[in-house]
């Protein structure tokens, strides 16, 4: 791609680097930046009085602005288990939706790499992030008018596969709510409904309830029936925080034959989520000791690993290590 001065006579082919106003049959009109000179525009241009004008133009070895940011989401979009689209909006940039509910994941190192030239900016909203159909996730942004075919190839290359979107399945949910004493009933019924929703934006309509004392062997019982009834995911909250590993929560979860993954998480608020596992011979059994924090709709590092969970994203503990970044969620 060059940038010169040419006479009006030879402008077909450029592309205009600026907006231009001129006159066409008695109104004012904008020549907008990147348009691509042709015979008309010629025409409007001399009309006009110009006898030179400024532009680039393209070599056979490059792909103009709106062809090289389709083909970018082309590229990202290729694959159709990835679930997205995109848009072209003809200013050099296209946008990528995606075309289900579910977690928006990527590997934010090859995201890196592929901006690591200034010609190609390519931009995506935070990795696992709860995404709604038809919501807008990355732009493709061509920065000059012109990129090399090469470069184009070299880059579209690396996104294969990069970005996708996991659906959430429709898991079967147990929630054991747990009271000490007396129960506080308005408590309880917020703890359902919060949890409900939860679930109702992840596409889950309905959960089972369970309402027992807070007693180890009580506990443990009912986890065990779950168990047999092949619940998918086993949610487990109490009168208070779960305190420490050996408190009744994690002492009925391990009581019942479920291993405890992980207590503690870096994430702000959620920091005292209990992850726990059953092996059945069918599946994998997840069983959650949910901080108090959950009790409430905002996000929270619940949500993070409820998120994976429904995605049928393997948690282990060097996952847990990289939720620490970004995780003080305002």
């Amino acid at each position: 791609m060059i940038f010169k001065t040419v006479q009006i006579q030879k402008c077909v082919g450029y592309i205009l680097p600026e907006n231009i106003f001129v006159i066409k049959n008695g109104k004012k009109i904008k020549l907008s930046k990147g348009t691509k000179i042709n015979q008309q525009i010629k025409n409007i241009l001399i009309n006009n009085g110009f006898n030179e004008i400024s532009g680039f133009l393209l070599s056979e070895n490059d792909f103009d602005e709106n062809k090289a940011s389709d083909l970018i989401a082309k590229s990202i979009c290729k694959n159709r288990s990835s679930n997205l689209y995109y848009k072209n909006l003809n200013t050099g940039r296209s946008n990528i939706f995606s075309t289900k509910l579910g977690l928006f994941i990527y590997d934010t190192n090859n995201l890196i790499k592929l901006n690591n030239n200034s010609k190609i900016a390519i931009s995506a909203i935070r990795p696992f992030s709860k995404v709604d159909q038809n919501q807008e996730l990355i732009t493709a942004k061509v920065i000059p008018y012109g990129i090399d075919k090469k470069l184009l190839q070299k880059n579209n290359l690396r996104l294969k596969d990069t970005f996708k979107v996991v659906p959430f399945e429709k898991k079967k949910i147990t929630l054991i709510q747990t009271f000490d004493k007396k129960i506080n009933e308005k408590l309880i019924i917020k703890s359902r409904n919060v949890t409900q929703r939860r679930f109702e934006l992840c596409g889950i309509k309905k959960i089972e309830e369970i309402i027992i004392p807070h007693k180890e062997n009580i506990l443990c019982d009912k986890i065990q029936i779950c168990i047999n009834q092949n619940i998918d995911i086993i949610l487990i909250i109490g009168p208070h925080a779960i305190t420490h590993i050996r408190d009744v929560i994690p002492n009925a979860i391990s009581m019942s034959g479920a291993k405890i993954i992980r207590f503690g998480i870096p994430v702000e608020p959620g920091n005292l989520l209990l992850l726990s596992k059953f092996k059945s011979s069918k599946k994998d059994i997840y069983i959650i000791g949910m901080p108090s924090c959950a009790k409430s709709p905002k996000e929270n590092g619940f949500d993070w690993v409820l998120w994976r969970i429904l995605c049928n994203i393997n948690l282990k503990n060097s996952n847990f290590s990289e939720l620490s970044v970004g995780g003080l969620i305002k």
